[in-house]
């Protein structure tokens, strides 16, 4: 297995995991599917005018609403409670703990940690060996083959 990616609350390293079983617990803890998560834990709000879809312009609006923020907790605990399970630890980790750990003027960061996380984990089954035996990203092909011009 690959190592977890990991975040640091309260001194504690703490592994995530991200897979359907956590896809199930954040539709019905968190009351969206974890493509919805941008709304309605992140508060994700495009800064850039092109309407580009990269997260390279975006503002979180997260730290600023305490209903999110509430969400996040509750997603690092889905997210790390896989992650201490998946690692042999017990997964101990409670909301309470999460929100009273988190330093204030981090929330943000861990915001883009649990983005990096769902989407690292949407996208891992998206790759296929080639014929060369090289890995390619069956979403960036496509995203880049709709962006050229028909012919």
């Amino acid at each position: 297995m690959d190592k977890l990616p990991e975040i640091i609350i309260g001194g504690r390293t703490i592994p995530l995991h991200y897979s359907t079983y956590e896809t199930i617990a954040i539709q019905s803890e968190i009351g969206c599917t974890a493509f919805q998560l941008k709304d309605e834990v992140f508060g994700v709000e495009k800064i850039d005018e092109d309407g580009d879809e990269t997260l390279g312009n975006i503002k979180l609006d997260v730290a600023k609403d305490t209903v999110k923020m509430m969400k996040m907790g509750k997603l690092i605990r889905i997210l790390g409670n896989a992650g201490l399970e998946e690692s042999g630890q017990e997964p101990d980790l409670t909301d309470k703990w999460i929100l009273r750990h988190m330093k204030p003027s981090m929330i943000v960061i861990y915001a883009l940690a649990m983005m990096t996380v769902i989407t690292t984990g949407n996208m891992m089954e998206a790759k296929r060996e080639e014929k060369t035996g090289e890995a390619t990203d069956v979403i960036l092909e496509e995203e880049k083959a709709k962006k050229q011009p028909e012919t």
